[in-house]
């Protein structure tokens, strides 16, 4: 999993630094050519409702049936290890992650730095951490991947998570959100714990 979560976060975190006045990316950590910024081209509404939906990708839904709500099949990307696919519409700033063994979508997630998304207390990707703090408490799980640089937030009983940048060493970025996922409420156990 830290292969998933490191090239994940370095891709948002490449993107939000680029996206902040006075910091830039440095050689080869920029957009690819010809690549929509994450978000870009939102699905549906760009709403983020916990434990329902992200847009028009719902929970209640297979895999197939968001793809053909995008109008295209996803870039589709295996963690054996991990026990996950990845599915990624990078314009829409979607992926949704499912479980290799039950094919049950895990989590639906919005990524990137468009402040397109937002959620149903108008908490939007790049805010910062205090503003998820402010709309839902501090009730949350928090797991801290410091190696990829990334701190998950996870309101187990509302089904929502938020990514955080966590490069404290970048301060316009630092404990700014990349990625706002839900999931079914419950214990959603990460598929890689956090080191200790």
């Amino acid at each position: 999993m830290a292969d998933v979560w490191r090239v994940l976060a370095l891709l948002c975190v490449t993107a939000a630094l680029a996206s902040v006045p006075g910091v830039a990316a440095g050689p080869g950590e920029g957009e690819g050519v010809g690549e929509p910024k994450p978000g870009s081209n939102p699905l549906g509404d760009a709403l983020i409702v916990p434990g329902q939906r992200v847009g028009l990708a719902r929970l209640a839904m297979t895999v197939e049936q968001i793809s053909a709500a995008v109008g295209r099949a996803p870039k589709r990307t295996e963690f054996p290890q991990e026990g996950i696919v990845l599915h990624e519409w990078r314009a829409e700033g979607l992926w949704v992650s499912v479980s290799l063994q039950t094919k049950a979508i895990r989590v639906i997630s919005a990524f990137g730095t468009s402040d397109k998304y937002r959620t149903d207390k108008g908490v939007n990707l790049l805010h910062p951490r205090s503003k998820v703090e402010e709309a839902y408490g501090k009730g949350y799980k928090e797991y801290v991947y410091t190696k990829e640089e990334i701190t998950l937030l996870r309101y187990h009983d509302l089904g929502l998570q938020f990514g955080l940048v966590n490069r404290p060493s970048q301060g316009p970025v630092h404990n700014r959100i990349f990625q706002i996922g839900v999931f079914k409420p419950g214990d959603l156990v990460p598929v890689r714990p956090p080191a200790p």
